[in-house]
């Protein structure tokens, strides 16, 4: 007889890992330049950055186009604070030219690092996006 396991019924944490090209160039970029912090660098293969509830893992990757093709989504109970934040940091933070972040609407947006990969953000606010 097969029994069936139960389900978890809550994940509590996904954690991405990401391919990087350089991981000092990564972690710079995460920690110097987005406000990431640096929680685990072995400066050989394999690093780890995080910023509140985001956490990213980066592996040594010789493939660009294994960085060019990565993504990951962060929903954010606020993604206009992250969004203005990034913007005071002087990072290119882009949104979708439609109304989405009106009234109330989702907001997305989205950044690559410095090898292709794609962060990308949003959630739900009530008021609009300031440049």
């Amino acid at each position: 007889m097969n029994a069936q396991q139960p389900v978890a019924k809550t994940i509590l944490n996904a954690v991405p890992i990401l391919p990087s090209l350089n991981l000092s160039e990564t972690r710079n970029f995460y920690v110097d330049t987005l406000g990431f912090e640096d929680v685990g660098f072995d400066g050989l293969d394999y690093l780890v950055v995080r910023r509140g509830g985001m956490e990213l893992h980066f592996w040594l990757s010789d493939d660009p186009l294994q960085c060019q093709n990565s993504s990951v989504f962060f929903r954010a109970e606020a993604p206009t604070e992250i969004y203005r934040d990034f913007c005071d940091r002087g990072i290119e933070a882009i949104r979708p030219s439609d109304n989405s972040g009106e009234c109330g609407g989702t907001v997305r947006f989205h950044i690559r690092d410095p090898h292709g990969n794609l962060l990308m953000f949003g959630g739900t606010v009530s008021a609009t996006l300031a440049h």
